[in-house]
């Protein structure tokens, strides 16, 4: 009863308050969850280093937009190469294998790969994702990803 009393002295603007957080709040736990990308296979071929990335989207959402800037060092940790890589879309709780050729020289050339950045990740309402803070990188292959 005292409660109910208290509520009611705030009027709707407390109501107002409470839904905004409560809004606010069910908007980031859309956000939690995990984005996993996985180097699975580089293969060195006669156009150059072809790559297989795994990616494993939980972020609970479909990304409509999707890129990584991606570096390539050498063995003696040289930046050797910068890539943007538009991979979108991701659905959600799906994953999706992609190859595409890195680069031109043999894989042997590459030493590591480092996720430089996201430029951009989009939801499927257009609203921009922090994706970083939402990766999960791994490789198969003796050139490790790293973020």
């Amino acid at each position: 009863m005292i409660a109910s009393r208290y509520f009611a002295r705030l009027g709707g603007g407390a109501l107002a308050l409470i839904a905004a957080v409560g809004w606010q709040t069910a908007g980031q736990a859309q956000d939690d969850g995990a984005l996993a990308i996985e180097l699975n296979k580089l293969e060195s071929t006669e156009q150059g280093c072809r790559s297989s990335f795994l990616f494993d989207n939980q972020t609970g959402h479909e990304l409509n937009r999707f890129q990584l800037d991606l570096v390539l060092f050498d063995p003696e940790g040289v930046a050797a190469k910068q890539v943007v890589l538009d991979m979108a879309p991701l659905y959600a709780d799906k994953k999706l294998l992609t190859s595409f050729l890195l680069d031109e020289a043999s894989c042997d050339k590459i030493g590591s790969i480092l996720i430089n950045s996201v430029p951009m990740c989009e939801n499927g309402a257009g609203n921009a994702v922090d994706c970083i803070g939402l990766l999960e990188v791994s490789s198969r292959s003796e050139v490790p990803l790293e973020k």
